[in-house]
């Protein structure tokens, strides 16, 4: 849908002149404020100084993807081309998108394929079905619309094709812009009502021992060690894994092996609209408020 650009105007002898002047948010969208440029901005120079560790890239794959023909894949988020060279490497086909021009330069420096883009507001520009394996690894976090990017993900990732996708464990005091959504049961919510279902989720490296603590007892030197911290950390994690239960708050990146269900709805957008549409009930339980038309 498109919102004409709203006026607020300075209109002589209506409840409008209050002396302001023109403010024309179309306009002011431009440039420096609008949410592309933000993000081509911010990330522009994110890999001059390298990238990310290639242990963690080829753990992923070994432990995700071992099939050595998983068919075209799309890497959202591809940075300075690291996991791009590992796929290579092995004869596997796969494209990138980053926001990063810097780290997109040294893609296309080393022959590899990649765009510059924000998948949040760009989308992205393949047709529906185009991939069989989507990765994105410690990305989604950084996105003003994951939302959105999840929708394009889905779009052009084929009915029952691989999201294989990674974020921070909160407790690292990893900065988030929306801190509730990627907690742990809040993003598997996320996917699973986005249209993926997790057929299993793996972990990289610990969490820093000290956040088995509760906040008030992480600065307490004799506390936060290795033998006392490290120890119930430990403990911890064996005690859930007994019961089968995974110890998400131990560990500090979460991998989520996801399938993509095209059979489903994921327009949770629309649906939302759907659903709380002033004069319907749709969705609601008995008795509970519900958004009506009222009358003046």
């Amino acid at each position: 849908m498109r919102v004409a650009p709203y006026y607020w105007s300075s209109i002589e002898g209506t409840p409008y002149d209050k002396g302001y002047a023109a403010f024309r948010p179309a306009e002011f969208m431009n440039g420096s404020h609008n949410p592309r440029e933000i993000a081509l901005s911010s990330y522009r120079n994110y890999y001059v100084a390298g990238g990310y560790d290639v242990d963690r890239l080829t753990w992923t794959l070994d432990t995700f993807l071992r099939s050595p023909n998983p068919g075209k894949v799309l890497e959202v988020g591809c940075g300075n081309g690291a996991m791009l060279q590992i796929l290579a490497n092995r004869k596997i086909g796969a494209v990138g998108v980053d926001a990063s021009s810097s780290g997109i330069d040294r893609c296309l420096a080393a022959g590899l394929r990649a765009q510059c883009l924000d998948v949040s507001t760009d989308g992205l520009p393949f047709p529906d079905n185009s991939f069989d394996v989507v990765i994105s690894l410690e990305t989604f976090e950084h996105l003003m619309n994951p939302h959105y990017a999840l929708q394009e993900v889905r779009r052009t990732l084929r009915s029952g094709g691989t999201f294989l996708c990674s974020i921070p464990n909160p407790r690292t005091g990893h900065p988030y812009l929306y801190p509730g959504l990627f907690e742990y049961k809040n993003f598997r919510r996320f996917l699973r009502q986005s249209g993926f279902s997790i057929e299993r989720v793996q972990h990289w490296q610990w969490a820093p021992r000290e956040t088995i603590l509760p906040l008030s007892l992480r600065h307490i030197p004799v506390l936060n060690g290795r033998i006392i911290a490290g120890g119930l950390r430990r403990l911890v994690e064996k005690s859930y894994r007994v019961v089968s239960v995974f110890p998400y708050f131990c560990y500090w990146i979460w991998t989520f092996d996801c399938l993509c269900q095209k059979d489903l709805s994921g327009d949770i957008y629309a649906s939302t609209a759907a659903r709380t549409r002033p004069g319907t009930e749709q969705g609601y339980p008995p008795g509970a408020a519900t958004h009506s038309a009222t009358t003046r």
